[in-house]
């Protein structure tokens, strides 16, 4: 992303008049996970919608909810073969189709030391199948692309949509 996060942030504030809490969310390079758990003081229960690995590549889609209120939609793509260490890459691949955890739960129990590159923060049209799944009447919501980044290489690109600004 060239634009500073806070840069692209700060216009989608004055458009569409974001919670700090939003734009908290929007530009972390933190764990989202942690932050739900902080804010609403609960833990973040992960519903899978789908999972499938394809020519050696996982996508996962989850809903994360606090509470039994499902706050973000995420996709993961994840392509293993940059995981050099075949046990880390098969334990890894274990806990993504075993168990409905957290990617940020995940990267902390193998004590990957990870950094997060935004690729692009926007406020956009979200299609029915989301709105359902999220349970709003929204038709727009606040979005972010990212990567994760473990030794040099991406671990996974995720997009998350958030609605968590009506239940702040």
């Amino acid at each position: 992303m060239k634009t500073p996060p806070y840069v692209k942030i700060s216009e989608l504030q004055q458009k569409y008049n974001l919670k700090n809490e939003e734009k908290i969310f929007l530009g972390t390079d933190g764990s989202i996970t942690n932050l739900l758990e902080i804010l609403f003081n609960d833990k973040v229960i992960v519903k899978t919608i789908s999972q499938m690995t394809i020519e050696d590549t996982y996508y996962r889609t989850v809903i994360l909810k606090i509470k039994n209120i499902p706050m973000i939609y995420a996709t993961s793509k994840i392509p293993l073969k940059n995981i050099k260490n075949n046990e880390l890459r098969e334990n890894i691949s274990k806990d993504l189709l075993s168990a409905d955890i957290p990617i940020g739960k995940i990267l902390k129990m193998h004590n990957l030391e990870t950094r997060r590159e935004i690729k692009n923060i926007t406020y956009d049209d979200i299609d029915k199948n989301i709105q359902q799944y999220l349970e709003t009447t929204k038709t727009e919501l606040p979005q972010r692309t990212y990567n994760i980044i473990y030794k040099n290489n991406i671990l996974m690109e995720l997009t998350e949509i958030f609605n968590v600004g009506e239940y702040l």
